[in-house]
């Protein structure tokens, strides 16, 4: 194999493939990445048996088809520590040359024949969504994917289709976070492990375009493809729980709160919230006010708000960093906040739509 290619073009796509690669494996061609080349295309590749990536890029000259495997970290760096401009890389046998300018390095790759094949999926089960869609669909709901659970497929988002809508849903026992957006696909759902979502959510842009995301689905499998880059993962099994029945409870009193001003001032409680020192925030919703209070062994804070609030005074304890992370992924600048009662699930929406709902659980405060 032979090619040379802008040091740039393959320094990125060494860096997403091998986001894929095993650290430590008993099959070292796993602690590698497949360099291809054939007709006219680089495939780089990462695979730890659970989750692949696939980086396709084009050469500025293919010289010689084939294939080899090579350490996913060393020869990263070897490729980032190399002059800008085009590298050449050319392998004999095992052996792997990289050169640029008066630079060279040698390592010695693993035969393509030893690494793993990734599965190929059917394409009977697809849609599509826009790529800053899908983004923002992970980024809202990943925080809440449960990170040790007794049930495993709650260690990911659920993706769940009916009637045209796309549901993401995360839990993770003391709070979830769900985000609907139309699609043109119908009846179906699966759970995407975390790793897969996180790594795939660094390849999407932010920014609006006509891109899409594909998504096809084959028995435990899923593919997410955007142009060049292709991430392949297994789907997490077993009984999700029951979300709607959570957040669908109807409210005896709610609070409508500037997101912003919440969030900054449950922060500042955090200075007394050290690890040491895990104390529930206490907060009184009256008469359109909002009473914030913490007390710990380093000290106590108190803050008020003016909110628009209807019902019942109602005082409610719950831990401020999980009401931060709903406030600042609702990613609106006034929420509904909704309560049954002090020891009940609290519910926080966008005051214009229920394109998004975070669940945040109280605690008894003593």
């Amino acid at each position: 194999m032979k090619f040379t290619i802008d040091k740039s073009t393959l320094s990125e796509a060494l860096t997403n493939a091998s986001k894929a690669s095993a650290v430590r494996s008993t099959i070292p061609a796993l602690e590698g990445v497949l360099v291809c080349l054939r007709n006219n295309e680089i495939t780089i590749t990462g695979y730890d048996l659970e989750m692949g990536i696939k980086c396709i890029i084009s050469p500025n000259e293919a010289i010689e088809d084939g294939e080899i495997v090579v350490n996913a970290k060393i020869f990263g760096e070897m490729i980032r520590k190399m002059p800008s401009g085009l590298v050449e890389i050319t392998s004999e046998g095992d052996n792997v040359i990289i050169r640029s300018g008066s630079v060279e390095f040698n390592i010695i790759g693993v035969s393509g024949d030893n690494y793993p094949n990734i599965p190929e999926l059917k394409r009977d089960i697809s849609f599509e969504v826009d790529e800053s869609v899908m983004k923002s669909m992970i980024r809202q709901t990943i925080h809440a994917v449960a990170v040790t659970d007794i049930k495993p497929v709650h260690m990911g988002s659920k993706f769940h289709i009916e009637n045209n809508v796309l549901s993401v849903v995360s839990v993770d026992g003391v709070r979830m976070a769900k985000r609907v957006e139309p699609v043109e696909y119908n009846d179906i759902d699966f759970v995407v492990p975390k790793k897969t979502l996180d790594e795939f959510m660094k390849m999407l842009s932010d920014e609006p375009n006509d891109k899409k995301i594909t998504v096809c689905i084959d028995r435990n499998q899923i593919c997410f493809s955007k142009e060049d880059y292709i991430i392949i993962s297994r789907l997490l099994e077993g009984n999700f729980i029951d979300y709607e029945k959570i957040m669908n409870f109807e409210e005896k009193s709610s609070a409508v709160v500037n997101a912003l001003e919440f969030s900054t001032a449950l922060d500042r409680t955090l200075v007394l919230n050290t690890d040491k020192y895990k104390c529930p925030v206490i907060c009184t919703f009256d008469n359109d006010s909002l009473h914030i209070e913490i007390k710990t062994s380093i000290g106590k804070m108190n803050s008020d708000l003016p909110i628009r609030y209807t019902g019942d005074k109602l005082e409610i304890a719950f831990n401020a960093r999980y009401m931060i992370d709903a406030l600042k992924n609702s990613e609106c600048d006034e929420v509904r906040i909704d309560f049954t009662g002090a020891l009940f699930p609290i519910r926080i929406r966008p005051l214009e739509d229920d394109s998004f709902v975070g669940i945040v659980l109280p605690v008894r405060s003593k």
